[in-house]
């Protein structure tokens, strides 16, 4: 009886050293051992037995607890990795901290006869359902122009811009004085651009000067296909001469030379564009109607006109500061044409008509017209506080027919400019186009703004042709000459003064008013002006 009192006391201290070891705790266990073991319940060999038994048992149990442990905490890591890549597709998304709290917030349900904090519980088994139309915030800034943009950058971007000439034009001529003298609204323009995922672009400019005018100047979008790949489909500048792809917010004249009126100007249709090998090489490649605005008069002839530029800047991120902003280049365009196509408007600094050639002239009409072929050369150098740039363009028509003559007529333009930064501030080009200048230090801002001094020599010439058979001597120059000086003072990089002098020379005089009522005609071998203009963009 005694025995099998003892083996029970023993069977139960060893199912409670077996609950201790899963605690952690098995000292009681072997204090038990060694007692009974004095006692001479169990012999050594027995006593070794259960503490070999013991450990084993001991063991195990701790190696389920480390597996334990760390697939707890494999369960942490890969909770919080969830949590920052949910982070992340948020972050990318634009929602907001609120709008995060709102989409991980469980419902809850109301339980009544509990009131406080814990009246409102989560409710086991439902689930939120997330919006699935994604937000994107925008944020406010202002970098050349007030842009509205995403957190995440190039995603979209909206610039809403504009531009403001206000000029006062003061004429003077050899003979007598036409009156002309007086205030203009030369242009006054609203922009709206910015980028869509990234590799989109659109271009909306409106112009609202002038009750005749053409008010759409650019509606466009474009693709980036290829690090140096763009596509652009709608209306807008052809790639064609520097002068021409220079923004008009960045002429340092009143206005552009007489050889910008060779340019196509805008027109509608399809361009690639772009630049590669570290921006050394510039071009663009377009085909288009070849009738310029999208509203203009179309021609009989569906042929398109191809128009392409490129430009060289060969020692352009070479680490050499001299040829930097060094770059020539040449364009082309050609096109099957039609009667509706000849037409020509050469104007001066004043925006006199020197030559003014249009489908009907002199007294013969244009039946018809077959080719014209434009090309032209270029050059622009920035050094310090210098910039040079000068320009060639050539124009000719082929196989001109009126009901008289046919023939083929050609016209000429180029000039060379210089700017001189008094300030010290440095012109640079970039793109293949000249680039905004910015004040080193602004007026109102602890600065007089920046000054700059510029000249040019502007020329035209046309071939004898026109003269024979459309245009009337006297209501067109075959040669016209301009020296034009200018100063700019720019007030801030959105506001500037600039003061320009030019005067113009005709080889024959040049009819410059001609009252309606009396008939009184004005003519002139030269024109003087000064432009005094404010320009304000933003």
């Amino acid at each position: 009886m005694m025995k099998k009192v003892i083996l029970i006391a023993t069977s139960f201290c060893f199912l409670l050293g077996i609950a201790s070891l899963c605690s952690g705790e098995n000292r009681g266990l072997e204090q038990l051992l060694e007692l009974i073991e004095k006692k001479g319940v169990i012999s050594v060999e027995e006593a070794k037995k259960i503490r070999k038994t013991i450990d084993e048992d001991h063991a195990r149990l701790l190696r389920k607890e480390n597996q334990l442990e760390d697939k707890e905490r494999s369960l942490i890591k890969r909770e919080r990795d969830l949590k920052e890549q949910e982070d992340v597709f948020h972050r990318k998304a634009g929602f907001l901290p609120e709008q995060e709290k709102a989409l991980t917030a469980k419902p809850s349900q109301k339980i009544e006869g509990i009131s406080g904090e814990d009246a409102s519980l989560p409710e086991e088994g439902l689930t939120v359902k997330k919006e699935t139309e994604t937000s994107f915030p925008l944020e406010a800034e202002y970098e050349n122009g007030f842009w509205l943009k995403t957190r995440e950058p190039g995603l979209f971007s909206l610039r809403i811009g504009g531009l403001l000439q206000g000029d006062y034009r003061y004429y003077h001529y050899e003979n007598d004085d036409p009156e002309k003298n007086g205030f203009d609204l030369r242009r006054a323009r609203l922009l709206i651009m910015g980028k869509v995922y990234r590799r989109f672009e659109y271009k909306f400019q409106y112009e609202f000067q002038g009750a005749g005018s053409r008010h759409l100047l650019d509606a466009y979008a474009g693709a980036n296909v290829a690090p140096f790949i763009f596509f652009r489909i709608g209306q807008f500048k052809e790639p064609f001469g520097l002068e021409q792809c220079d923004s008009i917010n960045n002429l340092v004249f009143a206005e552009r030379s007489m050889s910008y009126y060779l340019t196509p100007g805008r027109d509608v249709g399809l361009m690639a564009h772009g630049a590669f090998w570290e921006e050394r090489v510039n071009y663009g490649l377009g085909i288009f109607n070849g009738d310029g605005y999208d509203d203009s008069v179309g021609g009989d002839v569906d042929s398109p006109q191809l128009t392409g530029r490129l430009v060289f800047a060969p020692f352009r991120n070479r680490g050499i500061p001299l040829g930097e902003d060094f770059q020539i280049g040449g364009s082309l365009a050609y096109a099957q044409i039609d009667r509706n196509n000849v037409t020509v408007n050469v104007k001066t600094t004043g925006l006199t008509s020197v030559f003014d050639v249009a489908a009907s002239g002199k007294f013969n009409i244009i039946r018809d017209a077959d080719k014209q072929i434009r090309y032209g050369g270029e050059l622009g150098w920035a050094y310090g506080p210098l910039a040079l740039r000068g320009e060639y363009i050539y124009v000719k028509y082929l196989d001109v027919r009126t009901s008289s003559a046919q023939f083929d007529f050609d016209l000429k333009g180029y000039y060379g400019s210089i700017l001189w930064m008094v300030t010290g501030e440095h012109p640079t080009f970039e793109n293949g186009v000249f680039q905004p200048i910015k004040p080193l230090k602004s007026v109102w801002q602890g600065g007089w703004g920046a000054l700059g001094l510029a000249f040019r020599y502007d020329a035209f010439k046309a071939s004898e042709s026109v003269y024979n058979y459309l245009v009337i001597p006297g209501n067109s120059v075959r040669k016209a000459t301009g020296y034009s000086f200018a100063l700019n003072w720019f007030l801030n990089s959105s506001s500037r003064l600039i003061f320009d002098a030019t005067r113009t020379t005709f080889d024959r005089p040049l009819l410059i008013y001609r009252d309606s009522i009396t008939g009184t005609a004005v003519y002139s071998d030269h024109e003087d002006v000064i432009t005094g203009r404010l320009q304000f963009e933003f």
